[in-house]
């Protein structure tokens, strides 16, 4: 088209007028075609930006000024006064701008993640403009101005070799930077537990993580640093986690109560989760204190600060409540009286003898002589006073709190009976030797008279009368526990009981060495 111009200024001047009406009208088209194709290409992507929110810019009007010169000048009769490689090549780099749009909105905005709720990482998306910028400059130089790329990329080898060399760490933490987002443990926004701060990761770029404490205070590890230690994530997989808190409590009170008054702290706060319930432990014993532990469950580690201070301001009241002392090691010198004995509370064991199955077997001198030896001992819940299968021990007489009776069979235990204060428990094993026939634990703390068989062997020794009068009772206690059927004939009744008080008669003689 601009050859023309040249022509007519050689021409006739009668020729000059039809020349200029040609021009004029290819100039014409030219424009029209050109603005055509640029308000096609235009509306198009009004159309992308308003269905699927596609950001278009100025790279996207340049991609449209160079297609629509690109597109007319392969017209017939259209010459440019600037080379159609010159065009073309605008017009790749313009459509590298439009694709890195695309690329963004669509595979980091939506598909990323699989979610659309979850921030990527700038660095990758930055990564992925450059690529698409430098593919685009390779293909216009070999496939537009077919220059020899292989023998420029031979010789930016050796720089690229000594830039690595230079800049190792840089691009130690860029690889790091994609092996942390790629490998899914970590994303904006998860809490971490690194470098011993607390804190919620804020952005991952090109050269490290940023992450901002409880206390509004900004972090910037290097993402090489960070692949390189053992870094706690509270939001993965999801955000409920267990946090664990350490207490040093005295050794008087009762752990099962302890245990009790920390869980029922922790319950105490609402941001605590009923479900899974917290737990308390007994983790050790310290030098002036029992270590207690206490684990509960949150969904949010944002206030972690602050539901750690009501727990232990709930947990302070309460153990005022229930007089138990937090210990802490002072140093002083003071002399002390030297201490009394413990003296075991004998008329409770007397009480508690006396309402035992045997009591009206034994005179009032051979009661006497059980309580002077007796002892009173604690069990705590949950603790098995005697075993199924067990050799014969001690016997027990319930003082205080309740005990629960288990017995194996196929290999299940089966509740099937509760004590109260007064019952006795292994009497039978006591006496005879016979191992354990049940299970029986403590359903709470509990406190029990232990008469062992050196108390009664002196006594069971000296009295041929209490050998019998046990005998009896213990065959008397045998067919209730077996259920002698109600057809029985009382003459068969009377020759089952002297069988088995014959039995046990032999079973004390042998055990007492009478």
């Amino acid at each position: 088209m601009f050859s023309l111009f040249a022509q007519a200024a050689v021409e006739a001047p009668e020729d000059l007028i039809e020349r200029g009406i040609e021009i004029t009208n290819q100039t014409l088209i030219f424009i029209g075609v050109a603005f055509g194709i640029y308000i096609a290409l235009l509306v198009a992507g009004r159309f992308f930006k308003r269905r699927v929110g596609l950001p278009l810019g100025w790279g996207y009007h340049l991609f449209c000024i160079s297609a629509a010169l690109f597109v007319t000048s392969r017209l017939p009769g259209v010459d440019l006064p600037f080379g159609e490689k010159d065009l073309g090549a605008a017009l790749v780099l313009t459509g590298a701008c439009v694709v890195i749009g695309f690329v963004r909105h669509y595979c980091y905005g939506r598909f990323a993640t699989g979610t659309g709720n979850s921030q990527v990482p700038k660095f990758l998306s930055q990564f992925a403009s450059i690529a698409v910028i430098v593919a685009a400059s390779l293909f216009v130089l070999q496939g537009v101005y077919e220059l020899p790329v292989p023998g420029l990329l031979a010789g930016a080898g050796v720089l690229g070799l000594v830039l690595g060399l230079a800049l190792q760490d840089t691009l130690g933490n860029i690889f790091s930077g994609f092996a942390i987002y790629f490998g899914g443990q970590f994303k904006a926004g998860d809490w971490l537990l690194v470098e011993n701060h607390h804190a919620q990761i804020v952005e991952i770029n090109w050269r490290s993580t940023r992450l901002r404490t409880n206390d509004d205070v900004h972090l910037d590890i290097p993402n090489n640093s960070i692949t390189k230690q053992t870094v706690v994530n509270y939001s993965y997989p999801t955000s409920r986690h267990g946090i664990r808190m350490d207490i040093g409590l005295e050794y008087d009170a009762s752990p099962t109560l302890i245990k009790q008054v920390l869980i029922d702290a922790a319950l105490d706060c609402s941001k605590v989760l009923r479900n899974p319930e917290p737990t308390a432990y007994l983790k050790e014993f310290g030098d002036w204190s029992i270590t207690y532990q206490l684990r509960f469950w949150i969904d949010d580690h944002e206030p972690l600060n602050a539901i750690n201070s009501e727990i232990r301001t709930t947990l302070w009241h309460s153990l005022k409540r229930h007089k138990i002392t937090i210990p802490y090691p002072i140093q002083h010198e003071q002399s002390l009286p030297r201490p009394e004995p413990y003296v075991e509370d004998r008329e409770l064991i007397r009480e508690s003898m006396e309402k035992t199955v045997f009591a009206s077997c034994l005179s009032e001198e051979q009661l006497e002589q059980i309580v002077a030896t007796a002892r009173i001992v604690r069990f705590g819940a949950g603790e098995n006073i005697i075993r199924q299968h067990a050799p014969a021990g001690p016997m027990y007489v319930l003082v205080s709190g309740e005990a629960e009776v288990f017995v194996e069979t196929q290999g299940a235990e089966a509740s099937v009976a509760m004590l109260q204060p007064g019952a006795c428990i292994g009497e039978s094993s006591v006496l005879t030797g016979e191992m354990r026939s049940a299970t029986i634990r403590a359903r709470a703390d509990c406190e029990a008279v232990e008469v062992n068989k050196a108390t009664l062997a002196p006594i069971m020794s000296a009295s041929q009368e209490l050998l019998e009068s046990l005998s009896e009772m213990l065959a008397t206690r045998r067919m209730q526990n077996e259920g002698v059927v109600a057809g029985a004939t009382s003459g068969a009744q009377s020759e089952k009981k002297q069988d088995y008080k014959a039995g046990f008669l032999g079973k004390l003689k042998s055990f007492f060495a009478v």
